[in-house]
């Protein structure tokens, strides 16, 4: 297995090698320089998770947006009670009959099919350098690691820890605002900015473009599943003691975003 400490020459070499050959083409003849790595891929990373959508991660936001916060508690107590009698039960049940490992090897299987997001965004943002980590991404893992069932990019330190992105963030960077606070059935918090967002991201993931219905909706479903237990434990973490957990999830999830944003 490779390593970090055993072939660091052979890793330098590999990811020099991955970002020169997918980002350069891309500039060649387009008058723009080659971007310095991005602030966030060399400053600590912050304490709170950026994986996690309720994070509490601090910010200076500007006050928030909420004119519909009136049907938005509506549908925030209706999503509460399909969590509590729906989704909260289905991902014990997951949890108790998949064992962990087999979740994690499938999750890693659908993030790989998400890197088009990924790379997509990171484009919209002219972040080539990003955009070619995750094309280099893509390339080992589908290969090397079996079609994603493993992840031999995270023993590559050019490749590990790249800051994850969808289209929404990519208009956060163009400076569009989140716009007023929405909270949509099921689903969850959202903004205005975040809608078409949302809508983008889902276009562009490989498991929607399947030509059977019948398939389609069943690696939907699948993805769904296996990540209702994490969506469960940061929804409780995030509403965990507080006076007001409507709130609680506002808040949370607008610093979500606009630290997101940032990286």
């Amino acid at each position: 297995m490779l390593t970090r400490s055993r072939l660091p020459g052979a890793q330098a070499t590999l990811c020099a090698t991955l970002l020169l050959g997918i980002t350069l083409p891309a500039l060649a003849g387009s008058g723009v320089r080659p971007p310095r790595p991005a602030p966030e891929l060399t400053s600590p990373r912050p304490t709170t998770d950026p994986d996690d959508e309720f994070s509490t991660a601090s910010d200076n936001r500007p006050k928030t947006s909420d004119p519909l916060e009136v049907l938005n508690r509506g549908i925030f107590a209706f999503n509460h009670q399909v969590y509590r009698f729906l989704l909260r039960p289905l991902a014990r049940a997951t949890e108790a009959v998949i064992p962990k490992p087999v979740l994690t090897r499938i999750g890693y299987v659908f993030d790989n099919f998400e890197t088009p997001v990924r790379v997509v965004s990171s484009l919209l943002q002219a972040n080539f350098s990003r955009a070619g980590k995750e094309t280099g991404k893509l390339l080992i893992n589908s290969t090397v690691g079996l079609g994603g069932l493993m992840r031999p990019s995270d023993h590559f330190a050019c490749l590990a820890d790249v800051p994850d992105e969808d289209v929404g963030q990519a208009f956060g960077k163009w400076g569009i605002p989140q716009g007023p606070y929405v909270v949509l059935p099921i689903l969850g918090p959202s903004s205005l900015r975040d809608l078409p967002g949302k809508a983008a991201d889902s276009a562009l993931n490989p498991t929607i473009w399947v030509g059977s219905n019948a398939v389609r909706y069943s690696l939907t479903g699948t993805r769904n599943v296996l990540l209702n237990p994490g969506r469960i434990k940061a929804y409780d973490l995030a509403r965990d003691g507080a006076l007001d957990q409507y709130l609680a999830i506002r808040e949370s999830y607008l610093s979500y975003r606009a630290e997101a944003v940032r990286r």
